[in-house]
C-alpha cells in the first residue's frame, strides 16, 4: 500500500507541475507588436530625460512637486537642479543634435541590440564582454565602470560582476541596461526574467541583481498584462524569497494596500532600506543603491495606476537615481498602453518650435564607440521587433493571419491596382460587386464574402476568386498572402 501511495505521488507531481508551468497562448497582432516596441523605446526615453535634472539631488526627502515636464537650469531656484552640466538644458541638447541623445539608461541596451543581431538571443557572456570592451569605453559609472575597468585586466563577465571583484555589486547599474531583454521576450516572463539575470551578472552580484529580473518580468508581461498590481505579483514570484529586495516588495505592496499615500510610502522605504540592517547584515549604503531605487519604481508602478505621466512622474519626485527608475517604468507603462498613451509635450514639443515626429524619430548616439551616430527610433523599434518575432516562434509560438476588424465594405467603390489593370469595384448593399476595368469589353458581376478586414470575391464567370484586403478606409490586392492581419500567437507563461 504505501509504495502504490508513492506510485500515485511520483506520477501526480509531473502532471501538476504540468498544470502550472503549461502556456497559455496569447494573441498579439505586428501592428501592435512594433507600436508597443516602439513605445518601450520612447517611454525609456521620457523617463530618462524628466529624471535627469534632478539626479542624485534628493535622497534624504522626495521633490516637492509631482514631475510632468522636463525642468531645466532656469526653473525655480528653490529646486535642486543639475544646472551646471547638460542634464539642465535637455531641450536645448536636443534642439542640438536634432532628436533624442543617448544616456546609460538607452545607449548600453542600443550595444546590447546589436550584440543579440551579431550572435543571436543565446550570446555568450565571453561574447558581450568583447563588445562591451569595442563599444563602451566612456560614461559609464558605478557598477558598470568597475566591471569595464576589470574587462580590461581579463576578467570576463560574470567574473566582472561579482562581489569579490565588484565593490558595486550592489548598485542600480543593471537594472537601467537590461530591460531590453523584455521586449525581445514579449510575455515570456521566465525567458526574460533569466536573460535579465544573465546581463545582471555583467556588472552585479546577489541581490543587486534581484530589482533587474523583477522589472524583466513585468516589462514581458506588460505586453498582455494591464494591471500594475498583477504585475508586481508576478515580480514577487519571481525574484529569490531571500535578501533586501524581496522583503522590500512585499512591505512596498503592504503598504500600499493599507492605503498610504506614495510620499508615506518612500519614507517607509527611506526609514527602512536606505541603510538597511537585518540581525547582524548591513547592506551598503549608497544613494545609488539597487534596492533604495528599485524599491521606488515599485513604488511608482503602484501608486501610478498604469497612467504614464503619473507612473514616471512619481518615479522622479521619489528621487534618489531618479532618471534610471524613470525610464524603466517609462518603458513598462509605454509597453502596457502603447505610443497613445505618451503625451505629444513629452515627445514632439520638447522644444520650442516642436517636432511632427516623436523626438524627431532620431536617436543620436554620442556616447557608444563604433556604432551609427544617428539611427531613427522607428528603425530601433522595428530591429527589436525583429529579434521578439524570432523568439516568440522559437519558444512556442506561431504566426497566423487573421481576418482583423473592418467596417462592412458595403456600398463602397474603389479602384486597384490588379496585375497589369485598374480594376473598379462597385461593392452592393448585399453580397454582389460590379467589377469594371477600362481594359475590359464589359463588367462583369461576382460576389463576395467579407470576414472582418479579409474580403473574397468570387468571380464566376472567370471561374477565379481572390481576396483584398480592406481595413475599413483603403483597399488593397493581397496577390500572394491571405488578406488580414499578421498575428503572433504566443505562449505565455503566465
Amino acid at each position: 500500500m504505501r509504495h502504490m501511495k508513492c506510485v500515485v505521488i511520483c506520477l501526480a507531481i509531473p502532471l501538476l507541475f504540468a498544470a502550472v508551468v503549461r502556456a497559455e497562448e496569447r494573441a498579439i497582432t505586428e501592428a501592435e507588436l512594433l507600436d508597443k516596441t516602439t513605445a518601450f523605446w520612447l517611454g525609456q526615453l521620457v523617463g530618462n530625460y524628466l529624471g535627469l535634472p534632478f539626479e542624485n539631488k534628493y535622497v534624504d526627502e522626495p521633490l516637492p512637486m509631482l514631475v510632468d515636464r522636463i525642468y531645466t537650469y532656469a526653473d525655480d531656484e528653490e529646486l535642486q537642479i543639475n544646472r551646471e552640466d547638460h542634464r539642465g538644458f535637455i531641450p536645448f541638447l536636443a534642439v542640438g543634435v536634432g532628436g533624442a541623445f543617448s544616456d546609460d539608461d538607452t545607449d548600453i541596451e542600443f550595444v546590447t541590440l546589436h550584440a543579440v543581431e551579431k550572435y543571436g538571443l543565446d550570446i555568450t557572456h565571453a561574447e558581450i564582454t568583447e563588445m562591451w570592451k569595442k563599444h563602451i569605453n566612456r560614461k559609464i559609472w558605478v557598477a558598470n565602470a568597475t566591471a569595464r575597468g576589470l574587462m580590461d585586466r581579463g576578467l570576463v563577465a560574470p567574473d566582472t560582476g561579482r562581489k569579490a571583484n565588484n565593490l558595486n555589486w550592489f548598485a542600480i547599474d543593471p537594472q537601467l541596461v537590461n530591460e531590453i531583454w523584455s521586449a525581445f521576450y514579449p510575455g515570456m516572463t521566465k525567458k526574460a526574467g533569466e536573460r535579465a539575470l544573465w546581463g545582471a551578472r555583467i556588472t552585479s552580484d546577489d541581490w543587486g541583481t534581484h530589482p533587474t529580473i523583477a522589472y524583466g518580468v513585468m516589462i514581458s508581461a506588460a505586453f498582455f498584462e494591464k494591471d500594475p498590481q498583477k504585475l508586481v505579483e508576478l515580480a514577487i514570484e519571481a525574484v529569490p524569497d531571500e535578501g533586501p529586495f524581496a522583503e522590500g516588495m512585499r512591505d512596498v505592496v503592504r503598504w500600499h494596500e493599507e492605503g498610504h499615500d506614495w510620499r508615506t510610502t518612500r519614507q517607509k522605504i527611506h526609514d527602512k532600506y536606505f541603510a538597511y540592517e537585518k540581525g547582524s547584515y548591513k547592506a551598503p549604503v549608497s544613494g545609488v543603491s539597487s534596492l533604495v531605487n528599485g524599491l521606488c519604481g515599485i513604488l511608482a508602478v503602484l501608486y501610478g495606476e498604469g497612467d504614464f505621466v503619473k507612473t514616471v512622474g512619481i518615479a522622479v519626485a521619489a528621487g534618489y537615481d531618479c532618471d534610471n527608475q524613470a525610464a524603466t517604468v517609462g518603458g513598462l507603462i509605454g509597453v502596457m498602453h502603447g505610443t497613445a498613451a505618451i503625451p505629444d509635450e513629452l515627445t514632439k514639443n520638447v522644444t520650442p518650435r516642436g517636432w511632427a515626429e516623436p523626438f524627431n524619430n532620431l536617436y543620436v548616439n554620442f556616447s557608444r564607440d563604433e556604432l551609427p551616430v544617428a539611427t531613427p527610433i522607428t528603425e530601433i523599434a522595428e530591429r527589436i521587433a525583429a529579434i521578439a518575432k524570432t523568439a516568440i516562434l522559437d519558444n512556442g509560438g506561431r504566426v497566423e493571419i487573421r481576418p482583423g476588424d473592418a467596417p462592412s465594405i458595403a456600398g463602397k467603390t474603389f479602384t486597384i491596382p490588379f496585375y497589369r489593370w485598374e480594376l473598379t469595384m462597385v461593392f452592393g448593399e448585399v453580397d454582389n460587386v460590379l467589377l469594371s476595368s477600362p481594359d475590359f469589353d464589359d463588367d462583369f458581376e461576382a460576389d463576395f464574402v467579407q470576414d472582418g478586414q479579409r474580403v473574397t470575391i468570387d468571380v464566376g464567370v472567370w471561374d477565379y476568386q481572390f481576396e483584398v484586403a480592406y481595413d475599413g478606409e483603403n483597399v488593397e490586392f493581397a496577390e500572394d498572402q491571405r488578406a488580414g492581419e499578421i498575428t503572433y500567437i504566443v505562449a505565455t507563461d503566465f
